[in-house]
């Protein structure tokens, strides 16, 4: 369990579960060495060419700071003024393959952002990565995307033997929102690593499936979450205010009880508001 990376958009109470239980520090380390060691790119202005540009033929280390940079730009909505920007961002992505994991981690968001399907067989393929940090990346993407075409490789990846790419997977699944994802949902609520099957239950939620009902339930009790092991306080309130959010639209009124016990009770105002919500949510 690590912090947010500042990397990761922050849109909706499923995005917060996903980040506070996704990314090692290390990522959170790259985006403070950016800022403090290698600046000049940061503060100075440039504009999508000058970071593509950077991007094909810098040095190493520029190479990878203006990918970071250039995601960074792209967020700021700043792709509608350059046409065609998907097919050249591809481009550098494909030729790529073989130069830093971070120059392929950061496109893969410029290529989430900009939103055109014509990726997905790029980010499908990055599924497949040896670097751990490259296939998340790709996964974020893929759920920026939204693209059915991408369940198929969606539901291999989320067999994968490693915990922060299943997680990842499912979070991916339930933004892809593709009918296809719901058994594989399902496995996941027996998944043996708790946030692997936080994220299950979330998109199996979206599903309106009451078979995430279980998992959602045991989000809100604090003697299982603090069983949990390495969990802090503000992750576990966290996971707690996600599956408030989705819990009472799964399960209707049969939640009043434990919402009114939580609203009631809680010792975080934080949980105790989202419960309060949650109540008055309900017909």
């Amino acid at each position: 369990m690590t912090d947010p990376t500042p990397d990761i958009p922050k849109e909706s109470p499923r995005s917060v579960l996903f980040q506070f239980v996704l990314f090692p520090l290390g990522i959170v380390c790259v985006g403070v060495a950016i800022f403090l060691l290698f600046g000049r790119l940061a503060t100075e202005e440039h504009t999508i060419p000058d970071y593509l540009n950077a991007i094909r033929s810098g040095s190493s280390h520029e190479r990878w700071q203006a990918a970071y940079q250039l995601s960074k730009s792209i967020k700021r909505g700043e792709a509608r003024r350059y046409p065609n920007l998907e097919e050249q961002v591809a481009n550098i992505y494909r030729s790529a393959k073989s130069d830093d994991p971070r120059i392929r981690q950061y496109l893969s968001m410029v290529l989430g952002t900009i939103g055109d399907r014509r990726a997905t067989p790029l980010l499908t393929e990055a599924l497949s990565d040896h670097e751990t940090e490259t296939r998340l990346y790709a996964l974020i993407a893929l759920g920026e995307l939204k693209d059915p075409a991408s369940v198929p490789q969606l539901l291999e990846t989320a067999r994968d033997g490693d915990k922060d790419v299943r997680k990842t997977a499912f979070y991916t699944l339930g933004e892809v929102h593709d009918p296809r994802a719901i058994e594989a949902l399902v496995a996941g609520l027996d998944d043996p690593v708790p946030d692997v099957r936080w994220n299950a239950a979330i998109s199996l939620a979206e599903f309106g499936d009451r078979r995430a009902a279980p998992v959602l339930r045991a989000m809100l009790d604090r003697s299982t979450l603090n069983r949990v092991p390495g969990i802090r306080e503000d992750q576990a309130e966290d996971a707690m205010i996600v599956a408030l959010s989705v819990y009472p639209k799964l399960v209707g009124a049969e939640a009043r009880p434990e919402l009114q016990r939580i609203a009631a009770g809680d010792p975080s105002l934080r949980v105790r508001d989202a419960a309060k919500q949650a109540l008055a949510s309900i017909p």
